[in-house]
């Protein structure tokens, strides 16, 4: 089995990039992805310049904090403030233009920082909106990019497109009961399989301000639960890739 580690949220916050820098510089993860919206995208970008990381793909974005884009050009995506929509309402407000402007925005500023991106996957569950889903899928096929695939029909139309993407997809190592019981699911389910699977991380450290910007408060815990993992053996056997070696 290829399995690739990936660590959501790079550029969150100041702890959280700690913590996902750490991680990767360990082995615990084999991939982040980037927030390009965030006070904390300028110190994410420059950690992967000066640590010369290679696995970064970009965490497109439509239900936290500002657009990249001007408001008034994304009027679906954000409310009077010029924020975006909560998660639970982004199928009813948005757009498919203005979803695909925005988002296109956002792997564009990545790629002016001079980054080389390893992939797309996305903030929250908009594989879940079909016409989010079509602009994430076309801008991919545009860019050349492979791209996380949550569910079956993801994974389909990712394919259909030509679109590189793992075979499977779990979301087991997220939330308060995260322990090593979980690799053990994770083990029989997946480990004796000749199949590419991508495990969802949140990992980072919690300070004040962290807890301003994300109700997600077990990201210490998923790095020890990985520490202990890899410690007992659970990654050995098996190949730890990033999306750049689909």
């Amino acid at each position: 089995m290829k399995l690739i580690l990936n660590a959501d949220d790079f550029g969150l916050s100041q702890s959280v990039n700690k913590g996902i820098v750490e991680c990767l510089q360990n082995g615990l993860v084999t991939s982040t992805t980037m927030m390009m919206n965030t006070p904390y995208t300028d110190e994410a970008i420059n950690l992967a310049k000066d640590l010369k990381l290679d696995n970064v793909g970009i965490h497109l974005n439509l239900t936290y904090g500002k657009s990249v884009l001007p408001a008034s050009e994304v009027p679906s995506l954000v409310d009077e403030n010029g924020t975006f929509h909560y998660v639970c309402m982004l199928g009813y407000y948005t757009q498919y233009l203005d979803a695909k402007k925005e988002l296109r925005a956002q792997i564009e500023k990545f790629l002016a920082s001079g980054l080389k991106p390893t992939h797309l996957d996305h903030h929250h569950y908009f594989n879940e909106i079909p016409n989010i889903l079509k602009a994430y899928l076309e801008l991919a096929q545009e860019y050349k990019l492979p791209v996380r695939s949550m569910d079956e029909n993801a994974r389909d139309l990712a394919r259909q497109m030509g679109l590189k993407t793992t075979d499977e997809f779990s979301f087991a190592f997220h939330g308060s009961g995260v322990d090593i019981s979980t690799f053990n699911v994770l083990k029989s389910l997946f480990w004796d399989k000749d199949i590419t699977l991508e495990i969802l991380t949140h990992v980072g450290y919690i300070d004040d301000y962290t807890r301003t910007q994300t109700n997600y408060l077990y990201r210490e815990n998923e790095i020890a639960v990985l520490k202990e993992a890899k410690e007992q053996g659970y990654f050995d056997g098996i190949d730890l890739i990033s999306f750049k070696d689909l």
